[in-house]
C-alpha cells in the first residue's frame, strides 16, 4: 500500500471461551502440512489458594508462570491456563520425538498429572491447547520481526529504506 503498510496474509484468531479451549474460530493449515504423529504432551498442575480473593505471587515466584517462562526461553512449545476449579492452573508442554528432560524447566511444586502421544489420539481439549501453543509461538515470532497486530491480522510496516512492493 502507498500509506506505508504492507499487508501480510497472516490471520490469527483468538478463541473467546473462558478456558481458551475452542477451535471453532481458529484457522490453520498447519495440521495438514506437518507429520504430527510423533507429537507428545505432558500436563502439569498446581493448586493455588482456593479462598477468595485469590492472590497469585509475582511471576518469579509463581510455579506455573515461572515454569512457562523457562519453557519459552528453552524453545519448548507450551501453554498454560486456569482450570475451572478455584486456584488450580495447568501447564501443558508439547514436543516431537525423544522425551526431553524437563527437570530444569518445571517448578518442584507442579504435579505431573497426565501425558500422552498423538498416535493414541488427542482429546479435543489437548488439540485446542496444542493449537493455542502454536498460535502463541507464531504470534511471538511475528512480533519479534516487527509485525504489528491489528485485531486478528498482522501487518508489516515499511522499513525506512525499503522499496515498495509491486511498484513499477
Amino acid at each position: 500500500w502507498d500509506n506505508g503498510v504492507r499487508v501480510v496474509a497472516v490471520r490469527m484468531s483468538s478463541c473467546f471461551v473462558p478456558n481458551g479451549a475452542s477451535l471453532e474460530d481458529c484457522h490453520s493449515n498447519l495440521f495438514c502440512l506437518a507429520d504430527l504423529t510423533g507429537i507428545k504432551w505432558k500436563r502439569y498442575v498446581w493448586q493455588g489458594p482456593t479462598s477468595a480473593p485469590i492472590l497469585f505471587p509475582v511471576t518469579e515466584e509463581d510455579p506455573i508462570l515461572s515454569s512457562y517462562s523457562r519453557c519459552l526461553k528453552a524453545d519448548v512449545l507450551s501453554v498454560w491456563r486456569r482450570d475451572q476449579r478455584p486456584g488450580r492452573r495447568e501447564l501443558w508442554i508439547f514436543w516431537w520425538g525423544d522425551d526431553p528432560n524437563f527437570a530444569d524447566l518445571i517448578h518442584h511444586e507442579l504435579a505431573d498429572e497426565e501425558d500422552g502421544v498423538w498416535e493414541n489420539g488427542l482429546s479435543y481439549e489437548c488439540r485446542t491447547l496444542l493449537f493455542k501453543a502454536i498460535h502463541n509461538l507464531v504470534e511471538r515470532c511475528l512480533m519479534n520481526r516487527n509485525f504489528v497486530r491489528i485485531g486478528k491480522w498482522f501487518v508489516k510496516p515499511y522499513e525506512k529504506d525499503e522499496k515498495p512492493i509491486n511498484k513499477r
